[in-house]
This record gives C-alpha cells, structure tokens and sequence, in this order.
C-alpha cells in the first residue's frame, strides 16, 4: 500500500538550521521555564501525542495511549511500520480512529513541522537512534516515552537524564514491569526482613534467540552481494546515526538488536526488565566493579551467552551484595533441587534467612521454596507501596497530568540503564572493571572507557 510522504515537504525545511539549532556541540540549550511554557493539562483534556516508531514496540504505545490524542506518527518503514499495522485486529482501529494523524518518515521533518502541536512523544525505534530523537524531543519540552535500553552508552544516558532535567518535561523508560504489583511485593518482602539480609541474587534470560537475534558469527557485512532495499524502507533513515552500510535483511526489522551498531545484546534488551526488581528491592545504586566471561566473541556482534558479575560495596545499611547475570545458554544453579527456572528470564534473591523468586518482568513474587510460601502466607509485609492502575503508559500521562511522578522516571531509570550497560561494556572488554560512577570512567583499565561513551561515530546531520 502507497501512501502519501511527508518528505515532500523536506524542502521546505533547513536541515543546517535544525542541526546548528540542536546539540552538535554536545550540548543542550533552553530557555528558562517561565518563557517557554508548556501546556497545563486537566483530566479531561486529551493530550496530543507523537509516536516515533509505529511498528514493533510501537504497537505498545498505540494500546496504552489509545485514549489520547495521536496528531502524528513517524517510521522509516511503510510496511512494517504502518500497512501492515492497519489489518491488524487491535492496532487497525487505533490508526483508523486516528486517521487525521500526519505520517512522517524523518522525525526532524516532524519536529520542524509540527512542534507546537505536539505535548509529548513516545520512542520505539531501534535502540541506536533513541538518544538522538528523545534529545530533539527534550529540544523542544516535550514530554517524552523512551523504550528500554534508555540508550546506547552511558554517556548518552547522562547527557539525555540533564537535558530532560534542564526542560523540566515529565519521563518514563518503557521497563514495563516497574509498573507492576510483583516488584512492589519483592521491595516491601526484601525491605521488611522477610529473607533477612540480601546477599546476592542471580538474574538470567532465554535470550539471545530468534525471531529477535540472528546467530553471534553473522556478519552483517560479507554477504556475497548486495541485498535490495524493500521498496517500503528508507534504509538511510534506518541508519540514522549509525555507520553508513549496504542492506541486509538479517539486519532490519528484527535482527539489530545483537549488533554493536545499533543494539546492545541480550543484556541490554532485557537487563532493565529482569535487574529491576534487584535494583529497585534493594537500592543498589552504583557497583563498585564489573567482569564478564562470554563465549566466542565477534567484532561486529554481541556474544551468543554471557555471565556477568556486578560487585556492591557495603553501606551503612547493608553489607556489600553481588549481583549476577547469565544469557543464551548459560543458566544460574538452581537455588533448591527439583526448582524449575522461569524459561523466559527472572531473579533469585538470597538472604541470610531464605530465597525469594521474581518472575520475567517482575510479574510475580515467592518464597522459595513453595512450602516456605505457603507457610508465611498468612503473615507476610503488610503493602505499604503505592500502586499503578492502568499501566506504565497510564502511569506517564497521568504525570503530565500533575500526577505522582512515574516510577521509571529517567531519575530512575538513568541509573538502572547504566547499570545494564557497564555490564555490556564488560561483555565487549572481557575483563574487570573498576568503576567510578561520579566521575562516570573505568579506573583500572583507561582503554575501556572507549565503551562507556559514546564508543562509536555518530554519522553527521542527526544534532549528536
């Protein structure tokens, strides 16, 4: 199905103008909040929403912003991010509901046209472009969604948490599980004593594995010759930041994740959701180290299975706790015989008196083992956390709102996605790091610090 581009109106608009008004130079410039106001929104009022990457997790913020008011949405893909979204059953009545929504390919082209009129945006693009579009967003105070991983480095991640700090916009990263009843149960379990002092815990997940990753050893650029580009797909655009590279299909739509260029392995798809609850039951704040052990490495993709150790040093209300990760094949011990692991991915947490299991996404909470749950039913923590109703989406616009701040604000969620990426860093070194987060740089090995940020070229005209 063809339908009409707005990068029609690309000539109309100064691509030298958006990049020297935007953050070349690394940084961000606002004017103070009193000149440059936002709208006030009251409950009744619908706010105007743009989505940057309709098709894949896209899908997610069209459900859970259905209520509100789409104005424009914008993908690199016709097909994959729009045609085929029609037919289907429950993302087809959304479009056609919002069927006086603009249709962009080139987020910049959207920001130029349609700034004011727009209260905030939601990100779904692949995890390379996400700091450049939720920099522009920020740029021009708009209150934004960003899907997990955050970014990409730790740089980014810091300088995108100040931007949105200086524009005073409302945030949320899309870890959706931080929105559920199970890791308020696992804090509220962990923070009343019920497993006594937290010792260690061990997280995992089933990935890498397809539809989302192709094999470690793929090398995206020796195909024999040159795929063509779907007709659909403006593969430039694709690219955005990253490097300039022939086609593949076993690179977009699905595959990207576990290449250097524009993902971040299974670690980085799926750490925000799976080092949540440890991260958020047990306030772990910043490691004081982290070391990986992978299998096979390949220069351009990440490795098919991982085990990462982060090391947290005692406080004054803890002792110290190490944390540790496993991916593809490599699974943790079982914490007692006959205990089946959640296949999809999960925590285990170890106290001085007993073990408690969180589910893939914090979807649920035990006591290990079930005899154990059984027994402190009647008697477990009181709930003393608020909870969310409606969802992480729900959670955002009820913020704009006036509401509670959201629970993965990028005050949170910054450090939960640094987190996650210091151990991909460690996957990429393949040696111990010594971190020393104030200063955000490796202290043991000053070649690694390549990795945190940014570690790649930005390609220029995308304001990074």
């Amino acid at each position: 199905m063809n339908h009409p581009q707005s990068s029609s109106i690309a000539s109309e608009i100064s691509r030298r103008q958006f990049i020297a008004t935007g953050i070349a130079t690394g940084s961000v410039l606002f004017l103070p909040p009193g000149l440059r106001g936002q709208r006030v929104h009251s409950a009744n009022d619908r706010l105007r929403i743009a989505v940057v990457g309709v098709g894949g997790r896209g899908r997610a913020a069209l459900m859970g912003l259905a209520d509100e008011q789409f104005v424009a949405f914008c993908d690199v893909d016709e097909k994959h991010g729009r045609s085929d979204l029609e037919t289907e059953k429950k993302i087809g009545p959304i479009l056609a509901q919002a069927k006086g929504a603009r249709w962009f390919k080139d987020y910049r082209i959207l920001f130029e046209a349609m700034a004011d009129k727009i209260d905030a945006v939601a990100i779904a693009t692949p995890d390379h472009m996400h700091f450049p579009i939720a920099m522009a967003a920020i740029r021009h105070r708009k209150h934004v969604y960003v899907e997990k991983p955050l970014c990409r480095s730790i740089t980014e991640v810091r300088r995108l948490h100040a931007a949105a700090k200086a524009a005073g916009v409302v945030t949320q990263m899309g870890n959706q599980g931080r929105a559920s009843e199970g890791i308020r149960l696992a804090r509220e379990w962990v923070q009343a004593g019920l497993i006594g002092e937290v010792q260690s815990v061990d997280t995992w997940t089933d990935r890498p594995r397809q539809p989302w990753f192709h094999p470690a050893d793929f090398d995206p650029d020796a195909a024999l010759f040159d795929t063509p580009v779907p007709p659909t797909l403006d593969w430039d655009l694709w690219l955005g930041v990253s490097p300039l590279r022939p086609y593949r299909d076993g690179i977009a739509p699905a595959f990207w994740r576990g290449f250097v260029d524009y993902g971040s392995g299974s670690l980085g798809d799926m750490g925000c959701h799976q080092l949540d609850a440890p991260f958020f039951a047990l306030d772990l704040g910043a490691p004081s180290s982290v070391e990986a052990a992978t299998t096979q490495q390949f220069p351009k993709a990440f490795p098919a299975g991982s085990m990462v150790t982060w090391r947290f040093p005692d406080r004054a209300d803890r002792g110290p706790i190490t944390l540790r990760w496993f991916d593809g094949t490599l699974q943790p011990p079982l914490p007692v015989p006959g205990f089946k692991l959640s296949p999809s991915g999960g925590s285990i947490f170890y106290g001085s008196k007993g073990i408690m299991g969180v589910t893939s996404h914090s979807a649920s909470v035990r006591l290990i083992p079930e005899q154990r749950m059984i027994e402190m039913g009647p008697s477990l923590p009181a709930r003393t956390l608020p909870r969310v109703l409606g969802g992480p989406f729900k959670e955002w616009t009820d913020a704009i709102r006036g509401g509670p701040p959201c629970g993965s604000t990028f005050d949170y969620s910054a450090p939960l996605t640094e987190l996650v990426l210091l151990g991909v860093a460690a996957q990429r070194a393949r040696m111990r790091l010594e971190w020393d987060a104030s200063a955000a740089r490796v202290t043991n090995h000053a070649s690694a610090n390549t990795l945190i940020g940014p570690g790649y070229d930005y390609r220029a005209g995308w304001g990074v």
